[in-house]
């Protein structure tokens, strides 16, 4: 890898950290848009510094973005140029890296969607219930059922990719570190190659359709 490949690793990885700063701020404008911007080149420096003064907390099992684009890039410096390097090459971070950053905003808007009272699963639910006690026609039932189905699906597809991206960030960094641990140990990591395969089973999830979107139980 030379320096312009690097260069594009890097770029990527600030990306993902603009994109994950800017969808956390509470305000908009040209303060968030700066703030953003300053993490596609100081992202190392910038991203933990701007994460712990957002005052909005990220969701539980909502993993962090940043965080797994910086555990890819080290995981692929530690092999770079050995013969471990076909674990984790460099076609391979950038394939990531556009995965968890298109999952990333699918997340957030559908997270904003999903907080507007139109798109509210739970009154969704009790209008079904509200037309079915007052004894609405049954096109109109239909309608509102169908509305309803439509809703449970985006939530399902939310979660989906809440949990899909929490688990591959917890992937990444037992990755990293076993990487890491090869490139200092001098012999191949034990359990790396199963860690990729899994890698690359949470990065499928991430491209699949909403058709593919596995059922949820009610919480």
């Amino acid at each position: 890898m030379n320096l312009t490949d690097l260069g594009i690793l890097y770029a990527s990885a600030g990306a993902v950290s603009a994109l994950v700063i800017h969808r956390r701020e509470r305000t908009r404008g040209r303060r968030a848009i700066l703030r953003a911007l300053l993490a596609v080149a100081l992202w190392p420096l910038w991203l933990p510094v701007a994460l712990a003064s957002a005052d909005e907390r990220q969701p539980s099992g909502g993993g962090t973005l940043g965080g797994t684009a910086a555990a890819l890039l080290e995981g692929h410096e530690a092999v770079r140029g050995t013969p471990l390097e076909a674990l984790l090459p460099r076609d391979a971070v950038e394939r990531i890296l556009g995965e968890v950053r298109r999952a990333g905003e699918r997340r957030e808007e559908l997270r904003a969607l999903l907080e507007r009272p139109s798109f509210g699963l739970d009154s969704a639910r009790s209008h079904v219930e509200r037309l079915g006690r007052d004894g609405a026609s049954a096109r109109t039932l239909a309608s509102a059922r169908l509305h309803l189905a439509n809703v449970e699906r985006l939530d399902a597809l939310r979660r989906r990719d809440e949990l899909a991206l929490e688990e591959l960030g917890e992937l990444v960094s037992a990755l990293r570190t076993q990487l890491v641990l090869a490139r200092y140990a001098g012999s191949a990591p034990e359990g790396a190659g199963d860690i990729v395969s899994e890698v690359w089973a949470r990065v499928e999830v991430l491209g699949t359709s909403m058709d593919e979107v596995p059922s949820f139980p009610d919480t």
